[in-house]
């Protein structure tokens, strides 16, 4: 098997864009592992993200997160689910841009929100209101696209979805 086929599917995108749901189904129909950046900051810090805002700010929830950027890129056979703002950040980009094969997944952003308003385990809902959050989006999509590989236009059904990532990284 050459590299390139070793090397981690890395999903990207906005909060509630389909990331853990299409990278689940994704793993599943290519026999790889799956894991959630989210889920490895949990495991390994033994806190949650809400937890980990309030210990040290995102400043430090951002540093916590890149030394998992770091660890998942030695990830074989593995589609990983990133945060949110993984991506967002230079540093995280850049590694994870060179060690996989990034996947931007780009919903619009008001299905994004009618998922995520319902979610209490979200801090930066909490922390702002529908535009501005409108407005981070917004930010945020340019940085996912300056360290995607490919983009995956997230707009209709889930099985659709996974047709498309299928047909992208494949």
């Amino acid at each position: 098997m050459d590299t390139a086929a070793k090397k981690p599917i890395i999903l990207c995108g906005f909060m509630s864009s389909g990331k853990t749901t299409l990278g689940q189904l994704l793993a599943k129909e290519l026999g790889y592992d799956f894991a959630d950046t989210d889920q490895i900051l949990v495991d390994t810090y033994k806190m949650t993200i809400p937890e980990m805002f309030e210990k040290g700010g995102e400043s430090y929830f951002r540093d916590l997160e890149h030394e998992t950027a770091k660890k998942v890129c030695s990830m074989e056979h593995t589609v990983i689910s990133t945060g949110g703002g993984m991506l967002t950040f230079d540093r995280n980009g850049e590694v994870l841009s060179k060690h996989g094969i990034v996947v931007y997944i780009d919903k619009d952003f008001d299905a994004c929100y009618d998922l995520i308003a319902q979610d209490a385990n979200r801090p930066l809902v909490k922390m702002n209101t529908k535009e501005q959050l409108r407005e981070l989006y917004n930010k945020r999509r340019a940085l996912y696209q300056k360290y995607a590989t490919v983009t995956l236009e997230n707009d209709g059904s889930v099985e659709e979805g996974l047709k498309k990532l299928l047909e992208l990284v494949q």
